[in-house]
């Protein structure tokens, strides 16, 4: 299996991802900072209460000044009690509202992606990286409820204590220029290895998802090792990702704790001798203790907070993925899609081939085209590539003018046996009311009323990617149905349609013809009574198939441009 390729990940560009990523969740993010800002500063009324109480309660010996001073401390540690439960409920609301955002942003790239086949380019498994997004609802929350509590209330802490001492302000300085010292000198690495851990976990979950899928075939001959090797593989590299990771995480992490063992032994040894020397009052050294004690136990955590920005930023760089999925083209018009399905493709080169193609609204043409003709033409007419030269005309208007969406309400290529999970009954009717007999008409049209009627739920059977519990013939007869029921203009017809009977391709090309869609039928069988003509698109220029004068007479036949070799 091929690995997905990654851009490289630095530090500024994880800076970046955060900073996009949260930036439509300003609004909480913000509310969240303030109540963060006001707590931080109401913690301050322990210690500043306790200095309070040494320095004046106690030396007048009075009961009133203590119970004032209790009420305001009361007050005070009750309002940061409730700013940090409202800080709470609105980082709720941030988790519930980034996954709506996130589960909105992906539906509409998928569904307006330019090749809405992610399998065709090997990247099923990119939707596997939605479950990123549960990282991201926590860790957001965690750092910001955290992370910024213990930044924040070590900054006030420090900037307090500097005021009284010079001392204090010489110590406080050389703590902080350590500590970023430790940030800055590990989190690029830490970045970095965490990006490459989490994709090495996301190749694994490939593998094993493709392991399930085709598990049949790996059980057969000498393929059970292989698989097994591939397995082991995998595993070998998350572990080395999962080393190399862990080395620059944890040794910031013993630079945080060492931090926090030197820092408060020294405050204590610097408290200690200032006392003696006069300079320093107990209570100033006992609040000095209460803030900066409390501030280097919060630095001996940023270890696992600093994790937890890791696989924040991890798990952003594997949902911006998401962000290179090609979408469709969007600059046409928004309206109705084509009105008829008139097809005119005037010296269009593509791919080494050039196309001349004029089909009228209505026609039905019975098509012999080499494989990688059919493909260009496919792509050229629901738009997944851009003509090098020339133009596709669809409906009397250039196929550029019309938006993806109505585009692809009025045009099907039915060249994949694959279904969407639904049930026969929703995709069917694409989630419209659709009536009863009409449904069943469809699917007399394509011999699968009785095989429906057959299944225990009927129409509510429930359908897999596979086409299961139909048969092959069976889920391209029932995408055939579908087109029956919501017939577009324009339909181009695969050789998978030879899977079907003679008899029902006949009777849904006359249902096509009722409703007055265009078909292009590629075909490797004889045509039928039904095509208006036959040609032939290839490398090798235009050629009649048979000679068709017996069956549509000579005013149906007519000579058709063809696509050649460029």
């Amino acid at each position: 299996m091929e690995a997905t390729k990654h851009m490289p990940l630095t530090l500024a560009e994880a800076c970046r991802l955060i900073g996009r990523f949260l930036k439509p969740e300003t609004g909480f993010i913000w509310t969240a900072v303030v109540y963060g800002i006001a707590v931080a500063l109401l913690g301050l009324a322990v210690p500043v209460s306790v200095q309070l109480l040494i320095n004046s309660v106690a030396n007048t010996a009075l009961p009133a000044p203590l119970f004032v001073l209790s009420g305001l401390l009361l007050g005070l540690l009750l309002a940061a009690a409730l700013l940090s439960a409202a800080r709470i409920y609105v980082l709720a609301l941030f988790e519930r509202r980034v996954f709506a955002r996130t589960v909105a942003d992906i539906s509409l790239r998928a569904l307006h992606a330019k090749n809405p086949h992610f399998d065709d380019a090997r990247r099923g498994d990119l939707f596997n990286r939605f479950f990123d997004l549960m990282t991201v609802q926590k860790a957001v929350p965690h750092l910001l409820v955290g992370g910024f509590a213990i930044l924040l209330q070590s900054g006030i802490g420090l900037v307090l204590t500097s005021f009284y001492h010079p001392f204090f302000l010489a110590f406080n300085v050389v703590v902080a220029a350590v500590l970023i010292g430790i940030a800055f000198l590990w989190a690029g690495p830490a970045v970095r290895s965490g990006a490459a851990l989490s994709h090495a976990k996301h190749e694994t979950a490939r593998w094993l998802e493709s392991l399930g899928v085709s598990n049949g075939f790996y059980g057969h001959g000498g393929r059970l090792t292989t698989a097994l090797a591939r397995s082991e593989a995998l595993t070998a590299t998350y572990a080395k990702m999962h080393r190399r990771h862990f080395h620059h995480t944890f040794a910031q992490t013993i630079g945080f704790l060492m931090v926090y063992a030197v820092a408060s032994a020294g405050l204590l040894a610097m408290g200690g001798w200032l006392i003696l020397q006069g300079q320093l009052s107990l209570g100033q050294l006992v609040a000095a203790e209460l803030v900066l004690s409390s501030a280097f136990y919060g630095i001996s955590q940023l270890g696992s907070h600093a994790r937890t920005f890791y696989d924040l930023v991890a798990a952003l760089h594997e949902l911006s993925l998401f962000e290179r999925i090609e979408q469709a083209d969007g600059d046409g018009w928004n309206g109705p899609g084509p009105a008829n399905g008139n097809l005119r493709l005037r010296d269009v080169e593509l791919d080494g081939l050039r196309f001349n193609i004029a089909v009228e609204g209505g026609e039905i043409l019975a098509v012999a085209a080499d494989e990688g003709v059919e493909r260009a033409l496919a792509a050229l007419i629901e738009r997944r590539a851009r003509p090098e030269r020339g133009s596709v005309m669809v409906g009397g208007a250039d196929i550029a003018a019309f938006g993806p969406e109505g585009l692809r309400s009025e045009i099907l290529v039915l060249d994949r046996p694959t279904l969407a999970e639904t049930t026969i009954r929703e995709h069917l009717s694409g989630g419209d009311v659709s009536s009863p007999a009409r449904i069943h008409e469809c699917l007399e049209r394509v011999g699968l009323a009785e095989r429906v009627r057959s299944l225990p739920s009927g129409l509510d059977t429930p359908l897999f990617a596979s086409g299961s519990p139909l048969s092959t013939g069976e889920a391209v007869a029932l995408k055939l149905a579908a087109a029956l029921l919501r017939p577009p203009k324009l339909v181009v017809l695969s050789t998978l349609v030879d899977l079907l009977p003679p008899d029902r391709v006949t009777a849904a090309l006359v249902g096509f013809r009722e409703e007055g869609t265009t078909v292009l039928h590629v075909t490797q069988r004889p045509p039928l009574p039904v095509h208006d003509d036959q040609i032939k698109l290839g490398s090798d220029g235009y050629e009649r198939i048979v000679d068709r004068d017996d069956q549509l007479g000579p005013s149906v036949l007519r000579e058709r441009t063809h696509a050649v070799a460029a």
